[in-house]
């Protein structure tokens, strides 16, 4: 138990040590880690000793090809390769092939091409519980059931028991993706634009954003930003207005089939999402701004709000404004009181490749512990600024910024969430279907044929 310990903290170490010299472009350090340099060579020299993990002789070479978004600027592409590095020092055996890509297109058309040649990465990234389903029943996702009986492993997940991909409920034994972080939308906004537009509080309902909105405006301010261009930006969004207005389980229930796009109440939260263009809230001819010019813009001081996931707070505070901005929840909607604890968050997820057999099953079984360990966790908090996927993160000697104080909190007041609303349907088209329908009805469709092209997709699937 003691050498597990030192290997624990020999490994962390090294990780802090290794990410710490790395420019916030590539993803971490910056002025958003607090963690002391020297103490971690401190630790880092008390701990020099040979661990007992370490690959014997006789294991045989095997190659890991990862496949995840984590590429180029994302914060987390830093924290990746050093992760894939010291795994390979504990197991000389093990070498990496990094297919990551960070554009989320690129990132699925590389996927449906593994998928399609048969030649899938050992792990790959996931989004969503029902697009699982066929996985599961072709054999090419592996059921990780048997990482429930590690209770040291899956107790300080916030996820414990893995339900969020349990796919019994779609006729499928098994649990196929570990959660690896959750990351709720909210709304990042210019304190000193506020300001200058008169609003004195943060909205706290849909109608007081609206509110804001007009002021804005009226003080010659562009209320928020939004790069359709990438159509994720719209989607994401949607999202937020839609578990807002009708709640996570109706979007659930489009999944199951006991519900409809084309219904009143689903064409409603279209002409919602419609309106905000009608309203002023975005830029002219945002349709063709793309999220790389709507950051900038945002960070520039040219938005006074933007709507993004809490992944955005290490840009926030790395930014020349960054003493002016701060965030706060997705509004909620006055007459759908009942929703106004649905969050939209997005949670990382991580599939392993249900065709390996042998050493090369049980070597990738262990690189998927060792990247949601506690101890991974922790450098992507410490070094990355990230929120941590677990509840046993050490945050010991961390000096945590508001942002990030404020964003913990949040998280710990979850209670009913839901991710992207395609997420829940087993029809892998609906991602560009619905994002793009979305796109369309910014440029001229009507909410109510939004929802058939939308709803036509599920019925022609089902013919």
């Amino acid at each position: 138990m003691e050498e597990r310990e030192i290997m624990k903290r020999k490994i962390i170490s090294v990780l802090l040590t290794a990410c710490l010299s790395i420019s916030l472009l590539a993803g971490c350090g910056g002025n958003a880690s607090k963690t002391d340099d020297s103490q971690v060579k401190e630790e880092s020299s008390d701990t020099a000793t040979q661990t007992t993990d370490t690959a014997q002789n006789e294991d045989p070479e095997v190659t890991i090809t990862v496949l995840t978004r984590y590429a180029g600027s994302d914060v987390q592409a830093q924290w990746l390769q050093t992760m894939m590095e010291k795994f390979s020092e504990l197991h000389p055996n093990v070498t990496f092939q990094d297919d990551s890509v960070a554009d989320e297109a690129a990132y699925n058309n590389k996927l449906k091409t593994a998928i399609a040649t048969g030649n899938l990465p050992n792990m790959w990234m996931q989004y969503g519980a029902a697009s699982l389903v066929e996985y599961a029943k072709n054999g090419l996702a592996m059921d990780l059931s048997s990482l429930l009986e590690d209770t040291e492993f899956t107790s300080g997940l916030a996820d414990p028991t893995l339900s969020s991909y349990d796919l019994s409920g779609y006729g499928v034994d098994g649990i196929y993706a570990l959660p690896f972080a959750m990351q709720p939308e909210v709304i990042f906004y210019n304190k000193d634009l506020f300001a200058q537009a008169g609003i004195n509080e943060v909205p706290e309902t849909m109608e007081d954003l609206f509110a804001a909105f007009d002021k804005l405006n009226a003080a010659g301010i562009t209320p928020m930003g939004m790069g359709a261009k990438d159509t994720w930006r719209l989607g994401h969004f949607y999202n937020c207005i839609a578990y807002k207005k009708v709640g996570v389980d109706n979007i659930k229930k489009i999944g199951a089939r006991e519900a409809k796009w084309t219904d009143e109440n689903m064409v409603e939260t279209f002409e919602i999402l419609k309106s905000f263009k009608d309203r002023g809230a975005f830029e002219e001819n945002f349709e063709g701004i793309d999220w790389s010019t709507e950051n900038a813009n945002f960070l520039s001081g040219k938005y006074a709000m933007i709507c993004v996931p809490l992944w955005f707070i290490p840009n926030a505070e790395a930014s020349e404004i960054a003493d002016s901005l701060d965030f706060f929840p997705i509004p909620y909607f006055e007459d759908a009181e009942d929703y106004k604890d649905n969050a939209t968050v997005y949670t990382d997820a991580h599939v392993y490749n249900g065709k390996l057999e042998g050493y090369e099953k049980e070597i990738t079984l262990e690189w998927a512990k060792f990247t949601h360990s506690a101890y991974s966790e922790e450098v992507r908090l410490k070094v990355c600024n990230q929120l941590p996927g677990r509840s046993d993160v050490n945050i010991d000697g961390y000096e945590m910024s508001p942002l990030m104080k404020k964003a913990l909190a949040l998280n710990n007041e979850l209670t009913t969430y839901g991710g992207d609303v395609f997420e829940y349907d087993e029809i892998t088209s609906m991602q560009d279907v619905i994002r793009n329908s979305l796109v369309g009805m910014m440029l001229g469709t009507t909410p109510e044929d939004t929802a058939k092209t939308i709803q036509a997709e599920i019925d022609n699937n089902q013919q």
